[in-house]
Parts: structure tokens; C-alpha cells; sequence
């Protein structure tokens, strides 16, 4: 089988959603399919897909949207598609941020709308905050995918309420950590409790600001902790500035994108994550994968995969007082830490053992005949 990947990713090199899609590409080459990329000139050029293209996988370039009457004028005659077309593919799996991601991309859009082949369309993020109104371009761009997938059921509950309309067409593939460990990490042997929180920065999302507001009080001041942020994007500045105006910078350290993930593992404790909306967070799943326990947000896939008091520990919201008492009651039981990550690593692997790129390409299967 033929499969064309289209990654809607624009303002990075690299992302959670990516992850997902490598993994499966990397799979579906290894069981004998052909796969073609179609990406951001970010994306294609990144080294995660150069990795991947000495494994056989075929790139096609996305050049930025320039609107000006030359180029329109040549995407008329001569397409930046044009290429992808001619591959003929079997299926089409859109690796997509958010449900409307397509829809704001218009050179995407009027490119996937026109196509005669299945359409899969997989959406790796829907959140409360992120609503748009039903348009007719919309509905026309629904109407068009052959198949829905979601990373959380939440995503899907949340997808259809939204758009106030049932997703039929719809199936459920959890995330899976792309480290797999047969056991834990070694416990870190440091006085300092370390919190590892590795998201990018944008705060709008992941939080970063209200975990730092919560750890800026008195109270938390005068205890023995140290936050490592480990993440780019852009809100680095912002996060900077918020972490001067709250005298935490002896409490905090900014250590940038960091690939090792069991190096960051091997340093912090346990993971926290005060995000206003996720997927299923590949991050949280790492750190339950290499033994630690979690403090997240009730956002997303995380009552999905975490268990409350057993393998770490839900805020009811993203703000500083729902995150604080949830952070407050993981810090009163520091002594149940390691066990509790225990159980979490036991519970990633056994996530990792639902095959999430086997069942992608199961779905693609049965869609494309």
C-alpha cells in the first residue's frame, strides 16, 4: 500500500504530533508499505526525517504560503502538489495539530479537499479553549475525510460538543512513550526534590506560568526544590521574565530542548504540568515510562492514562489554586513517590503494548480497501 502522510505542523521543526506519525511510518515501512511525507520545509528538513528517509521514506517539501500575484499565479499552472499527486496514492493520513488546523491553512485545504482517494484524518489536539465557528468550509472538509482518529476519548467527547455534531466516522488511538524500558530508571539520589516539567514553551497551553505562580509563594520559597524546564518555543522570553518577576531564578532552571529523555528522567522526580489543554501528552507518558509519577491538569488523555493516587495526582483545573493543592498533596507524600512511579511505568508499557502504529495502520488498511 501507498501511503501519503500530510503534516499540517508550520511553526516548528519538530513536535509531539510528529512523534506520532514517525513512529508509524517507520512501522509501516518496516512491514513492506511505501511511505511519502509531505511536509513544512521546517519539518522535511529536520533530522528526525532524515533519519527516516535513510530507513526509505520519501519526502516532499511544503514551501511557506507566499500570497503574492506571481506565486498565485504559479501554483495555477504548476503546483507545489503537483508531485504528490502524481505518487498516487493509496490513502491520505492527515497528521494534524487540531481539528481546524486544515481549514487555516487555505494552500492545504484546497489542495486535501480535491482529492479522490481516502482521507484519514488524525487529530492529536482539542481543548475548551480552542473553538471555531461551524463554517461551511468546515463541514465541507468533514465531510470529505473517510475516517476520524483521536488520541483521547476525551478529545472526541470534546470534538463533537464543539462542533455539536456526532463523529461516526471516529476511532480512539492512544499515544505511546517512544522510550520503552522493561523497568524503571534508577531512583534519583538527590536531597533536592527535582520537578521536571518538559513541554514546549507556550504557556497559553502548557501551563508554564501558573506553575510558576503556585511555586512563587512563601510557603513553597522556604522548601527544598528545584524546577527544571526543559522545552523551547515561543514563550521562552515570556517564562524568563516570569521567573525574574517571582525571584525564583536559584529554583528554577531553563535547560532548553533536551533529546536524552532518560537523561531528564535520571535527574528529576517526578513530572509536573499545569496544561490548559492537551492531547495525550507524549511527555507524561515518557516520564511514567522511565518510573516517575505525575501532578498534571484534568485536560486531554490524562484521567486516561494516570490514576489518581496510584500513579500521580489530577488537578481539577489549570489554575494556580486547583494546581497548588494538587502539587501541595503529591508533596506530602514524597514517600510513596517511587512506588507510585512503579506503577506507572508498568502502566506506560503496557500502553506500549496496544501496537498504537499497528492500529493506525489496521484503520488505514481497512479504510483504503
Amino acid at each position: 500500500m501507498k501511503i501519503a502522510i500530510v503534516s499540517t505542523i508550520e511553526n516548528y521543526s519538530w513536535a509531539g504530533t510528529e512523534e506520532v506519525w514517525a513512529q508509524f511510518a517507520l512501522f509501516s515501512m518496516k512491514e513492506g508499505h511505501e511511505v511519502l511525507l509531505l511536509a513544512h520545509d521546517k519539518i522535511a528538513s529536520s533530522e528526525q526525517v532524515n533519519n527516516l528517509k535513510a530507513q526509505g521514506l520519501k519526502i516532499l517539501s511544503r514551501k511557506p504560503f507566499r500570497p503574492m500575484r506571481a506565486y498565485l499565479m504559479k501554483e495555477r499552472l504548476w503546483s507545489d502538489y503537483h508531485e504528490f499527486s502524481k505518487w498516487n496514492a493509496d490513502i491520505i493520513l492527515i497528521n494534524s495539530g487540531s481539528l481546524y488546523d486544515v481549514t487555516n491553512l487555505p494552500y492545504v485545504f484546497n489542495f486535501v479537499i480535491k482529492q479522490t482517494v481516502p482521507i484519514v484524518f488524525f487529530c492529536h489536539f482539542v481543548a475548551d479553549m480552542h473553538t471555531q465557528q461551524i463554517s461551511g468550509r468546515l463541514l465541507n472538509f468533514i465531510q470529505s475525510v473517510n475516517q476520524f482518529i483521536f488520541v483521547s476519548q476525551h478529545n472526541l467527547t470534546l470534538a463533537e460538543r464543539q462542533l455539536a455534531m456526532p463523529f461516526k466516522k471516529s476511532a480512539v488511538i492512544m499515544n505511546q512513550s517512544k522510550v520503552y524500558l522493561k523497568e524503571p530508571l534508577f531512583w534519583p539520589e538527590d536531597d533536592t526534590v527535582q520537578f521536571g516539567c518538559v513541554a514546549r514553551f507556550e504557556t497559553l497551553w502548557k501551563g508554564q506560568d501558573v506553575l510558576l505562580e503556585v511555586l512563587a509563594s512563601e510557603v513553597w520559597k522556604q522548601r527544598n526544590w528545584h524546577l527544571n524546564l526543559y522545552g523551547d518555543g515561543p514563550d521562552k522570553v515570556y517564562i524568563e521574565k516570569l521567573i525574574s518577576f517571582y525571584s525564583l531564578q536559584n529554583k528554577v532552571t531553563i535547560h532548553g530542548y533536551v533529546k536524552d529523555i532518560e537523561t531528564i528522567w535520571s535527574r528529576c522526580h517526578i513530572n509536573v504540568m499545569a496544561s490548559r489543554g492537551e492531547g495525550t501528552p507524549l511527555s507524561v507518558l515518557e516520564a511514567m515510562m522511565c518510573g516517575r509519577p505525575i501532578v498534571v491538569t484534568d485536560v486531554g488523555g490524562n484521567r486516561e492514562i494516570i490514576s489518581p493516587d496510584e500513579t500521580g495526582w489530577i488537578a481539577e483545573a489549570a489554575t494556580a489554586y486547583s494546581f497548588g493543592k494538587s502539587l501541595e498533596s503529591a508533596w506530602q507524600n514524597q514517600s510513596r513517590w517511587k512506588l507510585m512511579g512503579i506503577k506507572a511505568s508498568e502502566h506506560a508499557r503496557m500502553l506500549t503494548n496496544k501496537n498504537a502504529p499497528e492500529q493506525l495502520l489496521k484503520i488505514l488498511t481497512k479504510t483504503a480497501n
